[in-house]
């Protein structure tokens, strides 16, 4: 794992601490209410296997929560390569092509799994704030102990026989 690799795992174990990712029950309310396919483009899927994902209607980085009101079932194909950035109204428009009839079944599903399970799509500002300010702190300390390490390892190369200058 790089640097850069861990203070993203760091940064994502502090938000799970305030923001966790869904229990196995909650998980399988999804499955249910979703019929095993995906809220965009229909496709059926099973639980093994990788081929099913969890998708967040307002994405993590925009600020989104990992509650149920934010979650929907989705592929592997909509959610990892097709939706990208897309606001995933967008993206199941998208999905649906010029069927508004099916467009607005799917529309009509996620928008009453959303209200089914009430909640704000986001995690609360100053949770979000906290989580930010506790990462800088860590970061900083983290990015000293990278720095000293890395220069303990260039003196140990520096120092080992057989070494020269360039």
């Amino acid at each position: 794992m790089t640097p850069s690799q861990a203070r993203n795992a760091i940064r994502r174990s502090l938000k799970t601490l305030v923001d966790p990712s869904p229990a196995k029950q909650e998980k399988d309310a999804i499955w249910h209410y979703f019929d095993n396919a995906c809220a965009y483009c229909g496709y059926t899927m099973t639980r093994h296997g990788r081929q099913a994902h969890l998708d967040h209607l307002v994405a993590e980085m925009a600020g989104g929560s990992n509650r149920m009101c934010n979650l929907v079932l989705t592929c592997a194909r909509c959610n990892g390569d097709q939706k990208r950035e897309l606001d995933w109204q967008e993206y199941l428009a998208t999905c649906c092509g010029e069927d508004k009839a099916l467009y607005n079944l799917r529309l009509q599903k996620i928008y009453h799994w959303v209200e089914q399970n009430e909640g704000a799509p986001l995690l609360a500002p100053e949770l979000a704030a906290l989580c930010e300010q506790e990462f800088d702190l860590i970061n900083q300390q983290f990015s000293e102990a990278v720095a000293r390490l890395r220069e303990i390892a260039r003196q140990a190369k520096a120092d080992s026989p057989g070494h020269t200058e360039e």
